[in-house]
């Protein structure tokens, strides 16, 4: 991204850290969670698909970033959507 706005790695990181409050890379890894939600609402979805889909590398790198930002696991948060 820092490429394409023609600015150093630095000083994008430091450019948007103080626009968005965030770190780029935190905020793309939160952009996915919001996106594995919605994918995650597709029962006929396995979690490797959504992860797959997603951006993440694998479904482990699903669940931990999941598990960061929303604070239960892809899989008990998708059970608890059909309560």
């Amino acid at each position: 991204m820092a490429r394409e706005c023609g600015l150093s790695v630095g000083h994008f990181s430091h450019a948007f850290r103080r626009t968005l409050g965030v770190a780029p890379h935190k905020w793309l890894i939160e952009q996915r969670v919001v996106l594995s939600k919605e994918e995650l609402r597709d029962d006929g979805l396995s979690l490797s698909d959504v992860a797959a889909e997603c951006g993440f590398s694998d479904q482990s790198h699903l669940t931990r970033a999941f598990r960061e930002t929303v604070g239960a696991s892809p899989g008990v948060w998708r059970r608890a959507l059909k309560r």
